[in-house]
């Protein structure tokens, strides 16, 4: 038997992983990789475990390999926040996801599937990814964030740059960092658009909602709210893409 070895920028590995971390549950289930400096749980009580366990784990120094270091991120992200303050981002973000605001997705939702799909009717087949998983996510989200129908293509051409990998650098590359910079400076002009005209949007939810601070109450900054807004429509648009394809492969099954 070869000697265990998981290495998450390995490509081959990434085809198919299912063995590796089965090696990992059943021989080392703290597995350490010395060239990237990490331990790693796999087996499923040990990773609830260090999920729930916050004093001694962190989400604030990152939760990608590439972006981990000894200092930690900037406060602000839901992602890379731990409690008490992950739990005032989430509360004030979930107060957006109103029944009446999903409910009224619906039709929309449908409206964006067959205009994505009703051009490739008859003509013999289509990239079932480029030409409809990649892009439904973006324009749901875009939706029912606030932005305006004629800005979504541009909001989703800088969502996907915000994801672009280069070889050897990762996700920590110009043009990621480039796009990221221009995805928050557009959701702060519509942040100050809102204070001025608000909408019955999510931007508008996030810019009226209070957050409390220390012993009295207040409103996001234009930096926090922006905050959220690129990290709301990044992660509502990327994971879901991915769903999207991969449901498509069991279906054809």
């Amino acid at each position: 038997m070869t000697d265990l070895h998981w290495d998450p920028f390995d490509k081959v590995i990434d085809v198919d992983p299912y063995p590796v971390w089965r090696r990992m549950r059943d021989e080392q289930p703290l597995y350490r990789n010395d060239r990237y400096d990490f331990y790693a749980v796999s087996r499923h009580a040990d990773v609830d475990a260090v999920h729930l366990d916050t004093k001694t784990y962190s989400s604030a120094y990152g939760t990608v390999l590439e972006i981990m270091g000894k200092d930690p991120i900037p406060p602000g992200f839901l992602i890379f926040s731990d409690p008490p303050g992950h739990k005032t981002l989430r509360t004030l973000v979930s107060r957006a996801f109103t029944p009446r605001r999903i409910a009224a997705l619906e039709g929309q939702v449908r409206a964006f599937c067959a205009e994505l799909l009703d051009p490739h009717i008859g003509h013999g087949g289509f990239d079932y990814v480029q030409d409809f998983a990649a892009q439904l996510p973006s324009l749901v989200i875009s939706a029912f964030i606030g932005v305006d129908p004629t800005d979504r293509e541009q909001v989703r051409q800088m969502i996907d740059l915000c994801f672009h990998i280069e070889e050897g650098v990762g996700m920590l590359n110009q043009t990621a960092l480039d796009a990221s910079t221009r995805l928050r400076a557009y959701f702060a002009d519509q942040i100050e658009d809102r204070r001025a005209r608000p909408r019955d949007d999510m931007i508008t939810a996030l810019v009226q909602a209070e957050v409390k601070d220390g012993d009295t109450t207040r409103r996001l900054t234009t930096a926090e709210a922006a905050t959220l807004t690129n990290e709301m429509v990044s992660a509502g648009t990327e994971t879901v893409a991915r769903l999207l394809g991969w449901a498509a492969v069991l279906l054809a099954a």
